[in-house]
């Protein structure tokens, strides 16, 4: 019988795994290890005091959803202008690990990763407390996450080091040594500190002289709020330079962007500053960013101007509303469009569009919206020309017609293949937006968000949703389903001879490795090349293969489900996907599949035939149960006792097929599960 068994495995190359494709996006990206090679380097501003989690609770209690995101959060401080922000990083379930902290630090980095960029520029806000330890910890979450993802230095002048600038090279001695810094080819530590201007040219020379003396070279970039107006002082010294830029489209437009022809810049690199927007409601203001162009706009300005480096503002600060990291107010919006323009500033040539997207933008609200004024102080202010539009920006593999219907009234522009943005006057009630092409709709989407002309409080976010047909994103609050409430049919047998099995057999578990009794000897490796499997029961020996199959053990009929009782699951990640399939098939090897992407995250893929993801990730705990049930008229994807998703095509007659696969992209990376029992049970 079994009872538990572990899989490790490497990659897989079947018609239901598409390695190099990102159905996610427009275009299908270069590995990040290839947009690595690129001389070109593109860094994200990260900001310590908002990571995933504050304090790993439940979403609806958190610190994010209490103490910022309410008006009366923080003992009220936030009840004048209605909340520290409007939006939030993405809610996650409570994490059972105690190293939860590192776990989120390594999530963003991955996250990160995947868009192809080459680090975080970090913030350095102080030297010695809790920002501090913060920072050393995502050094560990960048090391334990490898690839050629870097730190670079941004010591920040307007922080502790305002007060106390002799911190500096005793905080930079302590890490100068760390493998997770961002270092040039000479071996040269890049400094970048955030108005460097707030210190006199020579108290940098001074400081330079110093961390040399103590074995410490750098290229030294200041940073600064108006280059034109400090570089002159700091040329002779500098490596290259950098700006905080505009929050504004027409200061980029007709300013920054004509101004970085028109100065010198002494032949030194330059990193471009690029941001998709800014509201601060705790200044009771919001700045002009046009829905996307702002951020179109800076990345125009960075090509056209021939940078070396462009600095993206921000991933995370929710203070400003300057995130690319997926949020409740733009979701995957800016990072999409990140990975987009990142892959075309590296390679120098603008990706090819080879699936539809679409996306949004809008405020909830005009401008000048009236407010209440017995509980907001003040009516917040527009820096910039305000501009009350909403924005379908669709990316177009062949010509088509771009369609916005709001307040009873539906525009429409012809378009040709490309990048297409379409803009229509902001009015109340929620957009509809569709892409047609010869009289049918490719792809449509409803606005996530009402517009009003009336509010409470102010809110100038530009909010936005989007993506491919390809893969479809869920946004749904997660769902606490403790184990001790599952509910079970009656059990029919448990599988413990699969039909087919590649795996490394042991006497009285075909086809399946026992777990040994000893802990599981890390860190997990895959030495067998891509296209291949190894099984192992820790140290010992191991076998290329390929699949677990269950046949007749497993063969579902109407009113029964699989049962997957999943006690745990380790993945390594050493660049690219890592995933394990809990399948159910047909035939001719048609497949749809629970997809366990990370300890974390699942998601429902299918392969009918050709590989894409049907819903997005999920957030997930361990240990879990995962359900395959087959309904009259529907097959059905369980986690715990909650259904995520139902194929419910008129052929699912024919699914009945229940099987395991597994697979990373890089041969060094690996996925363990370890799953209790694996049972056919009526449906409760």
């Amino acid at each position: 019988m079994l009872k538990r068994f572990f899989v490790l495995v490497a990659l897989i190359s079947t018609n239901w795994v598409t390695a190099a494709s990102t159905p996610q996006w427009p275009f299908d990206q270069p590995s990040p290890d290839e947009l690595h090679k690129s001389s070109k380097k593109v860094f994200i501003h990260y900001f310590t005091p908002f990571p995933i989690s504050i304090d790993n609770r439940d979403p609806d209690n958190d610190y994010y959803a209490k103490g910022f995101i309410s008006p009366d959060g923080e003992k009220g401080k936030h009840k004048s202008y209605g909340g520290y922000f409007r939006q939030r990083p993405l809610p996650r379930l409570p994490r059972n690990d105690d190293d939860w902290v590192l776990e989120d630090l390594i999530d963003e980095v991955k996250m990160a990763q995947a868009l192809g960029v080459d680090g975080f520029c970090v913030d350095i806000l102080d030297t010695d407390g809790k920002r501090w330890n913060q920072f050393m910890l995502l050094l560990k979450a960048v090391n334990k996450a490898g690839g050629d993802f870097k730190i670079v230095l941004m010591p920040d002048m307007e922080a502790q080091l305002k007060a106390h600038p002799e911190y500096l090279v005793p905080a930079i001695c302590k890490i100068a040594d760390n493998p997770a810094l961002y270092r040039l080819d000479d071996g040269r530590l890049v400094l970048v500190p955030y108005d460097a201007h707030r210190q006199t040219p020579e108290w940098w020379k001074n400081t330079i002289s110093e961390l040399e003396a103590k074995g410490i070279k750098v290229a030294f970039m200041p940073l600064f709020q108006g280059w034109w107006k400090y570089i002159d002082k700091y040329a002779d010294f500098s490596y290259g330079f950098s700006d905080w830029g505009t929050n504004t489209f027409d200061d980029q437009h007709a300013g920054r962007r004509p101004r970085l022809k028109a100065f010198d810049r002494h032949g030194l690199k330059f990193m471009a500053p690029v941001r998709p927007q800014d509201f601060r409601p705790k200044n009771f203001h919001g700045s002009e960013s046009r829905n996307s162009a702002l951020f179109r706009e800076m990345w125009a300005t960075a090509m056209e101007s021939d940078v070396e480096l462009v600095h993206l503002i921000t991933w995370n600060d929710y203070s400003e509303a300057s995130e690319i990291a997926p949020s409740t107010g733009i979701r995957h919006t800016f990072y999409d469009l990140t990975a987009y323009y990142t892959t075309w500033f590296k390679t120098g040539k603008q990706p090819e569009i080879v699936r539809d997207a679409i996306y949004y933008f809008y405020r909830t609200q005009p401008t000048d919206a009236k407010v209440d004024l017995t509980r907001q102080k003040e009516k917040f202010k527009m820096n910039g020309k305000p501009c009350n539009e909403i924005e379908l920006l669709a990316f177009m593999k062949e010509p088509g017609v771009l369609e916005i219907n709001i307040g009873g009234k539906i525009f429409t522009k012809e378009c040709p293949a490309g990048i297409n943005s379409f803009s229509v006057p902001l009015a109340d009630g929620r957009p509809e937006f569709k892409l047609i092409r010869a009289g049918k709709t490719i792809m449509a989407k409803t606005g996530a968000w009402e517009i009003f002309d009336k509010v409470v409080y102010d809110d100038l976010l530009v909010h936005g949703d989007g993506g491919t047909a390809e893969v479809v994103r869920t946004y749904d609050a997660p769902r606490k389903m403790p184990s001790a409430v599952l509910k079970f049919g009656r059990l029919l047998r448990k599988a413990d001879k699969p039909e087919k099995s590649d795996f490394e057999s042991k006497p009285g578990i075909p086809g399946m490795v026992k777990l040994p009794d000893k802990p599981y000897d890390r860190p997990l490796a895959v030495t067998d090349g891509k296209g291949s499997f190894t099984v192992s029961a820790g140290p010992g020996k191991s076998k290329t293969g390929g699949s677990i199959e269950f046949g007749q053990e497993l063969s579902l009929k109407t009113g029964e489900e699989a049962v997957f009782k999943v006690k745990r699951l380790e993945m390594t990640d050493k660049s690219g996907w890592v995933a394990v399939f809990l399948s159910i098939g047909k035939a001719d090897g048609g497949r749809v599949s629970l997809t366990l992407r990370d300890s974390s995250q699942t998601y429902i893929s299918s392969a009918l035939p050709l590989f894409k993801v049907v819903m997005d990730n999920f957030p997930v705990q361990y240990p879990a149960v995962y359900r395959i049930r087959k309904n009259t008229g529907s097959i059905d994807f369980v986690y715990n006792n909650t259904v995520m998703y139902s194929y419910k095509e008129s052929d699912q007659k024919e699914f009945d097929k229940i099987s395991i696969y597994a697979g990373c992209e890089n041969e060094e990376s690996a996925a363990l599960i370890e799953i209790a029992s694996i049972e056919l049970r009526e449906i409760s």
